[in-house]
């Protein structure tokens, strides 16, 4: 079973690990290559202080990573396709359409107006719950045109709903789970979902344990199977993917998913519970890895 991913922090990992020259070759892909993972986000998060220059810095380097991989390729012709990711773009304060441009001509092919944070574009929804600004309107706009698709998993509710009535292209959660059955503030509410579902979007499940269930709580994989089969009720098989957001390459959190699914290498298990759980091989296919790549294949 192969699997795509629509939210995996690496551009950091390779940014903050420079004096690795190789370690996107050397590290990440053996383990991308004993979970079968084929498709995935390279993101670049920037959590509200950096700069314009800051964030082209990390793009920059990501890109060039990729760019010199023997395995990672921006197109299919090499063992794992990738696309550059932003979450947040607390950087951009002012020409805003230009900054989005030289977003897509480095290979971002997804984006966050904001992470946690309230910046000029955006409001997270840990801080606060506010309208869109006039400049996060005119980032979106952007995007549409650029073509660059437009991620919600960060935005307060306010701003969903301000980018969805925004937006004339589908727009995604690359990794949120789902309120009703946990109120974190990251999860979407069933409202969320019918939009997304009504705008041909996606909902990237993440099976990272705090989104899941209570942080003190040791969420498994069979609460996230749970997940997955609400958003199938919901929504429909046509719009559920995978988010996972690894965190276990970062100190101090290696215990980040659900217990039964450690990390990247333990992937299958997604797939061998959804069997056991009655989903059928072609909506096994959908979640772990059609979905994604096809809503992606219109950007890249």
């Amino acid at each position: 079973m192969s699997f795509a991913n629509l939210h995996d922090d690496i551009g950091n990992d390779l940014f903050d690990h420079k004096e690795q020259l190789n370690r996107l070759d050397e590290f990440h892909y053996p383990r991308f290559k004993e979970g079968t993972m084929k498709f995935s986000a390279i993101v670049c998060c920037f959590s509200g202080t950096e700069s314009w220059q800051d964030m082209q810095e990390c793009i920059v380097y990501a890109n060039d990573c990729i760019h010199s991989s023997k395995h990672f390729s921006f197109n299919n012709d090499k063992d794992i396709q990738v696309f550059i990711a932003v979450e947040g773009m607390c950087g951009i304060k002012e020409d805003v359409t230009n900054k989005i441009q030289w977003l897509y001509n480095h290979n971002v092919r997804l984006g966050s107006l904001c992470w946690n944070d309230d910046n000029a574009l955006a409001c997270g929804a840990r801080t606060n719950n506010k309208p869109l600004t006039d400049l996060g309107v005119e980032a979106i706009q952007a995007m549409n045109h650029i073509g660059i698709a437009i991620d919600t998993s960060h935005c307060c509710e306010w701003n969903f709903y301000d980018i969805a009535k925004t937006s004339t292209k589908p727009i995604i959660a690359s990794h949120s789970n789902v309120k009703a059955l946990y109120n974190h503030y990251r999860n979407l509410s069933d409202l969320q979902l019918d939009i997304i579902r009504n705008k041909q979007g996606l909902v990237g499940g993440i099976p990272v344990r705090w989104f899941v269930k209570n942080k003190k709580e040791n969420a498994t994989l069979d609460d996230f199977i749970e997940i997955l089969e609400y958003l199938k009720e919901k929504i429909g098989i046509e719009h559920i993917a995978l988010g996972f957001d690894f965190m276990d390459y970062i100190p101090g959190m290696e215990d980040s998913n659900v217990v039964g699914m450690k990390d990247i290498t333990e992937i299958q298990n997604i797939a061998l519970k959804l069997k056991k759980n009655e989903f059928t091989d072609e909506e096994i296919n959908a979640i772990c890895f059609n979905n994604a790549y096809s809503f992606m294949q219109n950007y890249l």
